[in-house]
């Protein structure tokens, strides 16, 4: 038989936005499939973001006209609303290209059904097994079931999930995963979609990445910036090395409080001669403990080093405060709307003002007494509420995209691309760093030594920023310190060189 060609699509992520660039995306992708004459499209799963019908609506219109075959992955299974509406719109997958079956298994729990067992009795030596789930993601029994049958025969099983590429052999089996084409959540490289091509002899792999231009990068990292984790020395070394954002922060050693240094002002002087620099200040936080509001006198004395500083923004955390005492309108509330209100009526005209989104901690429990500002609702609620106070907008948003990313079960249902959406052309500045998983959880604040994750793919970030989605404004690369944003440099540094390479 002639080679058969399979598009291979898997976690996309879809969110309800035809303008999203997840949607984009798969446009993009379906185009060069149509281009390159494929017979046959398969989707191994996670198809939408949080089991969205809409974002199913969209996957399905755009694959309409191809023959195509779809399994659940565990994000299609989220939403507890709509998980048996999905599970209704997936059929069992069985086709045959020549001599080989092609069979579609559903593990959006990470557990191979028995009915699918049943399904899989009959398969022989060549024919291609295709699931959402990465086998060391199945849980125990179905693990353990799959590589038996995997070590009986040669077989092809081809899977999603680990938003990685996979390629190994279990004996004669040809184990192969795949990348995903979501911009935010790729590991390694840009987004891409996968050919099979099949024929009774064999089955070939070939990843087709969707990049995007090099100027695009090039544009945002005009706004790269430095923040702060020894001020003094990391301002230093941006007058030393030309770089003209810098946000400093007002904050102690651990366990003292943070008073104002004033050796720091002739060295953001010098800075500013050599960069033109802008200077952000990052106020410390206001807290509630006790039925008071704590932090006031650090709050007003950062204020003031501020505008000393001649800051050219200030970054406000919002406050620090479980979400059953922020009752609109409440007393809590109005005690620290008041805390707010005292900067913006005392910063200069000129100084741009930001709240900045929080993001759950590991051991926080998410219920009435987990911390204020870790939903897009929440941040754009609280600088509404200034802005109201004020009878004019003067305060946006700094977006801190690894808090979005490191955010619990919110990251799930707003990812990264649903805060550029929300929130892109509310925001001032941007935080962005790294997150890393370790054994403790996530960590956030890391060098950005791979720009493709592990848990945060920048791509959709350049995507956006060139599209106008988000704003340009200073874009502080919050890793810890100078060390570190050089290696993030580097990094960035090194794309740029693979273009060229090409």
């Amino acid at each position: 038989m002639s080679k058969y060609r399979i598009g291979v699509l898997c976690d996309m992520h879809l969110p309800d936005d035809m303008n999203s660039p997840q949607y984009l995306f798969l446009i993009e992708a379906l185009r060069h499939m149509k281009q390159d004459k494929v017979n046959t499209v398969i989707c191994l799963g996670d198809i939408t973001g949080y089991g969205e019908i809409e974002s199913w609506n969209l996957y399905n219109d755009a694959v309409k006209g191809f023959t195509h075959y779809e399994v659940l992955g565990n994000s299609d299974v989220r939403n507890l609303g709509t998980r048996d509406i999905l599970k209704d719109f997936v059929q069992n997958v069985n086709f045959s290209v020549g001599a080989r079956q092609v069979i579609g298994i559903n593990t959006p729990d990470g557990e191979i059904t028995d009915e699918d067992r049943v399904r899989l009795e009959n398969v022989k030596a060549g024919d291609i097994i295709f699931l959402h789930h990465y086998i060391q993601s199945l849980k125990e029994e179905s693990r353990n079931w799959l590589v038996s049958l995997a070590e009986e025969m040669a077989l092809v099983i081809v899977h999603g999930h680990g938003h990685r590429v996979f390629d190994y052999y279990i004996n004669q089996t040809h184990v192969l995963g795949f990348r995903g084409l979501d911009p935010d959540k790729a590991i390694g490289n840009f987004p891409s979609f996968n050919y099979l091509d099949v024929d009774d002899e064999s089955v070939c792999m070939e990843e087709c990445l969707v990049k995007i231009p090099k100027e695009f990068l090039i544009e945002t990292s005009k706004y790269f910036g430095i923040a702060c984790a020894d001020n003094a020395a990391d301002i230093c070394y941006a007058a030393e090395h030309g770089i003209k954002y810098a946000e400093v922060r007002c904050k102690g050693d651990k366990g003292t409080e943070w008073t104002p240094d004033k050796t720091l002002i002739p060295i953001v002087e010098a800075w500013r001669q050599k960069t033109e620099g802008y200077l952000s200040v990052h106020m410390p936080n206001l807290k509630f403990k006790n039925g008071t509001v704590t932090g006031k006198k650090q709050w007003l004395q950062a204020l003031d080093y501020a505008i000393e500083l001649g800051a050219d923004s200030i970054t406000m955390h919002p406050p620090r405060v479980p979400v059953c005492d922020m009752e609109p309108g409440g007393a809590v509330w109005q005690e620290f709307l008041e805390m707010y209100l005292a900067v913006v009526k005392k910063a200069p005209e000129t100084t741009k003002l930001g709240v900045e989104n929080m993001h759950k901690n590991t051991d926080e429990v998410l219920d009435e007494t987990r911390g204020f500002g870790y939903c897009p609702e929440e941040i754009s609620d609280w600088i509404d509420a200034i802005n109201d106070a004020l009878g004019y907008d003067r305060v946006g948003h700094v977006l801190d995209v690894g808090h979005a990313r490191n955010n619990g079960t919110f990251a799930k249902k707003y990812p990264v691309g649903r805060w550029y959406d929300i929130m892109g052309n509310k925001t001032i500045a941007y935080h962005i760093h790294q997150v890393v998983p370790l054994n403790d959880g996530l960590k956030n604040h890391r060098a950005i030594e791979s720009w493709f994750g592990p848990m945060i793919n920048y791509t959709s970030f350049f995507y956006e920023w060139k599209r106008g989605r988000l704003n340009r404004a200073p874009v502080f690369l919050e890793v810890r310190g100078w060390e570190h944003f050089e290696k993030s440099m580097i990094a960035f540094q090194k794309i740029l060189e693979s273009y060229d390479s090409e």
